[in-house]
């Protein structure tokens, strides 16, 4: 046998047949006798032989198809060990394939080739052992972030195998273990597959210690530590922020991002920084327990050049288009002589990008050129301008809207086609497709922007993802508010595809029963005028909980104050400013409202207000039925970027409820209020994911025409819309109420000691005429619909007007000063989870209230200690604001 070794581990075996070469002519021989004859030699023909066919060996899992596709050699072409040599390179270049052998044997008519292969082993299981600071899924997730191509029945390949160690090194160094090793035990599972096991051996933490500077002599070491974001001593806030944990990619960048720019910012603009030295020490952990440096500490050393400090020379702009560039250069804020300021300057080009893009010159670019001065110490800075083409808006296409109407969207769109393109009004067109809460939260990957510049066009292209628009469901459970209920809803906040809310709701329970039917036309004829339209018959049963934790009189269990009837009706029209986000507009109510089950305690205070409500002074005819017919005008803002969850904007609501007087009714009053909500991203722990959220509420009523409140229009606030440690309407003054005693004739009782009429005084809750609401939240996404929030709500309801609690006919009612004017805070967490039907949280409520009201109140000649409970646990569904 003779063997012809190429490639890398494949050969070419060749068997050869001994033949006895005396009798046989030879070619030479042959050709001789030709030549002497003078006959014409004959052509030579390529004798060398073909293959007969191509044989496939060993595999088992590639299909033989699939081998041969990376095969060029083919039955019938002429045998060649270079071509085969070139077969062999391309399967081993396939990365099947651990060993490729091609062996050679004579057939019947030419050559038989077999291709010999063993296949590479599959993954059947992976394992990853010791790993403590960090998850599985977050080694899968840095597996697919470097593309190291590492699963389960993948083929084994050792490259892949080495790409996965400096991957796990690099998660522990990310994690502060950089003394971690990692080493990998592969098991055999016949048979053609192996297991893989990661073991690695984090090692004790070690976090930064010591960050110093040399060659620092201008500004504190402790302002270029402030200067380093990602990089920081281990302390209190870099601990939870995980900024003390040492990694060279993350001090380089910051370095480069931060360092630089921090010593720019002030002048420095030719600030060199050498190779930081890192070297690990044993130092001083410290004192507090749990928040102690660690036993091993990095000792982070930056060399800095800062060289020398550059004042401005002249900033120049020239080829400004359709602006004047003197008034672009004065942007800057800064003259000749101030010191050089690189970040401001890199922000008003940012700010000028924005402007040249809100005109349609989204291509906007401009030609720095510096000049130093190094004799005069100034830096004087030319720009070039580069506004190119101003496009226009050529076609918008949303795609996603399966059931929305095209009509719907592009109403929201504040770019036209036909018309100059514009970044902010795009931005602002997306803002107010968020806001119809029809689609999933539309973020910047979803929307595209396609310039032509031989058209001077651009396309817009919107991919939308529509939510529920409708549910049918049956609720049930209990809250602060509704008691124990179980309900009915449809609701659909685009009917139809038009747009258009609807509402249909029957909810019973221990303390309300709601029957309401709702509609709203966003665009009423086609108008920017926004319909709306309700009608409605509830049951509200007010209850005081703790009263102030005067448990001796409320016998520690909810005290049924009385309960309203309503049957009426509410319109409303609204209308935006042109196409900003403020909106102006107003309702008119009209109802009938009922009292009944008034509490034997709160009935003199109750009755001794109704019967200014109707003529002839008859209180059981007004608590059968009396009418409010009002009036409110609305202004509002709203820039928040969902109507259920948001996470970035701000609203204002300022409205002046006007009932009585001109409008008619039972009673007048007036009731202003002001809302201010706001949320932004919390860039400073979770970098952005994380929400903080504020709002700030005020109300007061006053009665006006020689009118009173009614005592179920007055405020009374605590529960979860308000300060989620109180009990739902537990906040508010308390008052004495001294009424005499009647029989049943109406006639007063007398006191047979004293000769006079007996008093009945009793303590009642009377509700505030001024009301003011602080809520703060920081709301955590955890997963899905999971999340968290924590809060501290702090309020106060007051009596201002003492003359504004009505007539108690020939009784009196005495505000108690002690507990007027006294503010009340709740702080805790929630846990929140979102229930898809109704797209509302169902929340989980844990407070502490660290302000609430203890002291005595008198009651005649008797002391009532109260002091209300300082912690709380609740469930509810809806959002506090």
């Amino acid at each position: 046998m003779l063997f012809s070794r190429f490639g890398r581990r494949g050969y070419i075996q060749r068997r050869t047949e001994h033949r006895v070469s005396h009798l046989i002519p030879s070619a030479s021989s042959i050709l001789i006798a030709f030549v002497l004859s003078g006959l014409p030699v004959p052509a030579q023909q390529d004798q060398r032989p073909m293959i007969e066919r191509i044989d496939i060996r060993g595999n088992r899992r590639i299909p033989e198809d699939t081998i041969r596709f990376y095969i060029q050699s083919r039955p019938g072409d002429v045998f060649d060990e270079n071509r085969l040599e070139l077969d062999l390179r391309a399967l081993y270049k396939a990365n099947f394939f651990e060993n490729i052998e091609i062996s050679e044997r004579d057939g019947d008519t030419g050559k038989i080739v077999t291709f010999v292969v063993k296949e590479k082993p599959l993954i059947r299981d992976i394992k990853y052992e010791g790993n403590k600071s960090f998850t599985e899924s977050n080694i899968l997730e840095q597996f697919k972030e470097r593309k190291v191509g590492l699963t389960v029945d993948s083929q084994y390949d050792p490259a892949k195998i080495r790409a996965a160690e400096r991957t796990l090194k690099n998660l522990m160094e990310l994690n502060g273990k950089p003394l971690g090793t990692v080493r990998t035990e592969i098991e055999n599972i016949p048979p053609s597959a192996v297991r893989v096991r990661f073991i690695m051996e984090e090692g004790p933490k070690v976090r930064i210690g010591q960050i110093r500077f040399a060659g620092n002599k201008i500004f504190k070491d402790g302002d270029l530590q402030g200067a380093l974001k990602l990089t920081k001593e281990r302390g209190l806030i870099s601990m939870f922020k995980g900024t003390d944990k040492y990694h060279k990619g993350k001090l380089e960048a910051d370095i480069e991002m931060n360092l630089k720019a921090f010593y720019k910012q002030h002048g420095y603009l030719k600030v060199q920084v050498g190779e930081p030295v890192v070297r690990i020490f044993e130092g001083s952990r410290g004192l507090i327990p749990m928040f102690r440096k660690t036993k091993d500490q990095f000792l982070v050393e930056i060399p800095i050049d800062a060289g020398d400090l550059y004042k401005v020379g002249e900033i120049s702009i020239e080829n400004c288009g359709v602006f004047k560039c003197e008034a672009l250069a004065q942007a800057f804020g800064l003259n000749p002589g101030d010191t050089f300021n690189f970040k401001k300057v890199k922000d008003t080009l940012e700010e000028f990008k924005k402007l040249y893009g809100n005109f349609g010159y989204i291509n906007w670019s401009y030609l720095p050129e510096q000049v130093f001065d190094d004799q005069k110490k100034t830096a004087s800075l030319k720009l070039r301008f580069e506004p190119g083409t101003q496009f226009t808006v050529h076609r918008i296409n949303f795609t996603g809207n399966t059931k929305t109407r095209d009509k719907v969207i592009r109403r929201e769109f504040i770019l036209e086609e036909g018309r100059t393109f514009s970044t902010a009004a795009l931005d602002t067109s997306v803002l107010r497709l968020n806001q119809l809460s029809f689609f999933d939260k539309i973020e910047e990957k979803d929307y595209e922007v396609k310039p032509d510049e031989k058209t001077g066009q651009v396309d817009i292209a919107v991919k939308l993802k529509e939510k529920s628009q409708q549910s049918i469901g049956v609720t049930g459970g209990a809250s602060g508010i509704s008691g124990s209920f179980i309900g009915f809803n449809y609701t659909t906040n685009n009917f139809m595809g038009k747009g258009e809310s609807l509402e249909l709701s029957v909810l019973a329970g221990t303390r309300t029963t709601d029957f309401v039917a709702a509609f709203t036309e966003p665009y009423l004829l086609d108008t920017r005028w926004t319909f709306g339209a309700s009608v409605y018959n509830q049951r509200y049963r007010f209850d005081t909980y703790s009263i102030f934790g005067l448990a001796s009189l409320a016998g520690g269990d909810p005290l049924e104050l009385f309960t309203r009837r309503t049957t009426g009706a509410t319109l409303t029209f609204s209308r935006p400013f042109r196409l900003s986000f403020w909106r102006f507009g107003g309702s008119y109510t009209l109802q009938k409202i009922g009292i009944g089950r008034v509490a034997e305690g709160f009935k003199d205070f109750a009755y001794g207000q109704l019967v200014g409500f109707v003529p002839g002074g008859d209180a059981e005819a007004a608590a059968r039925g009396i009418i409010r017919s009002e009036v409110t005008p609305m202004l509002s803002y709203n820039t928040t970027n969902h109507y259920f969850n948001p996470t970035r904007g701000s609203s204002v609501t300022l409205s002046v409820s006007i009932a009585g007087g001109v409008f008619g009714g039972d009673f007048s009053m007036i009731r202003p209020v002001v809302e201010y909500r706001k949320f932004f991203a919390d860039k400073w722990i979770s970098k952005g994911r994380n929400t903080f959220g504020f709002r700030l509420l005020g109300e007061y009523v006053q009665a006006y025409n020689n009118s009173a409140v009614p005592f179920f229009d007055r405020f009374f606030i605590g529960g979860e819309t308000t300060i989620r440690g109180f009990d739902i309407r537990s906040i508010s003054p308390l008052a004495i109420s001294s009424a005499p005693l009647v029989d049943d004739q109406g006639r007063a009782i007398v006191d047979l000691n004293t000769g006079l009429p007996k008093i009945n005084r009793n303590v009642i809750s009377v509700g505030g005429d001024t009301m003011g609401l602080v809520n703060f939240e920081y709301r955590i996404p955890i997963a899905g619909p999971l999340s968290m929030a924590a809060f501290y709500d702090v309020g106060i309801n007051r009596v201002s007007r003492l003359g504004g609690l009505g007539s108690m006919g020939i009784g009196s009612v005495e505000l108690i000063k002690s507990t007027n004017n006294v503010a009340r805070g709740s702080t805790g967490v929630e846990i929140q989870f979102m229930l898809p039907v109704i797209s509302a949280p169902f929340r989980l409520i844990f407070a502490y209230n660290p302000q609430i009201f203890s002291g005595t109140v008198n009651v005649g000649t008797t002391a009532i200690t109260a002091h209300e409970a300082r912690r709380d646990v609740k469930f509810t569904i809806g959002r506090s604001f």
